[in-house]
């Protein structure tokens, strides 16, 4: 993950999407619940927190929310230690198979959870300087199952390319903290800038190098 490829993917993502970001989230709220899966259903896709079943859905995340919510780690995701792992394992066990709607399959009606996209979106958006989002895509890409020890692994991976990155700023005369501003992407976190560059090169399959070298070729 170069600086070169960063910025051009934060560039295509900002110009392929509807660039919304989360507000600040008191969870204890119904209004915040609710105001959270509508967000996560009509700007990220995620198609689980249908409108029909989102008091079910809302009063899953205030239960959860009382559990695990204060638990999260606040600190940035470089600084994650160990035991902030742990804990963020076991708040994903405890959200990732809640009921977020009803579908009929075959006359029958199942569950449908919040699941691994559902759950690490909603972890970002509460911790958007700490946590990953991730879609299915990308997680299958790394061959991680979906499960809270592949998310674990993910973000121990996201923070070697943080620490990648950081190096590759000091080489260019600033801190890994402004890069968001250098990359034209001001009001993102360092892993929300991490996961457009994913979601362009991964789960939109863009081929940043090959635009890069043809470019220079050309100029």
């Amino acid at each position: 993950m170069t600086l070169a490829d960063l910025s051009l993917g934060c560039y295509i993502y900002a110009r392929l999407t509807r660039d919304g970001y989360f507000p600040t989230l008191d969870l204890t709220e119904d209004r915040d619940r609710k105001s959270l899966l509508t967000f996560l259903y009509n700007d990220w896709g995620c198609l689980q927190f249908v409108p029909d079943h989102r008091d079910q859905a809302a009063d899953e995340i205030r239960q959860w929310h009382h559990n695990f919510g204060s638990k999260l780690p606040t600190t940035d995701l470089r600084s994650l230690t160990a035991a902030d792992l742990d804990i963020v394992e076991e708040a994903y066990n405890g959200l990732v198979g809640k009921i977020a709607s009803k579908r009929k399959i075959n006359d029958k009606e199942v569950d449908v959870t919040f699941g691994p996209v559902g759950t690490a979106k909603i972890f970002f958006a509460l911790r958007p300087d700490t946590l990953m989002p991730w879609d299915t895509d990308i997680y299958k890409s790394f061959a991680f199952d979906g499960s809270a020890g592949s998310y674990r692994r993910f973000l121990l991976k996201a923070q070697e390319w943080l620490i990648d990155l950081s190096k590759q700023c000091e080489e260019h005369g600033f801190k890994l903290t402004e890069l968001p501003t250098k990359v034209g992407r001001a009001k993102s976190s360092l892993p929300k800038l991490m996961d457009e560059y994913l979601w362009v090169t991964v789960t939109n399959k863009w081929q940043l190098q090959e635009m890069i070298e043809r470019w220079k070729k050309w100029s």
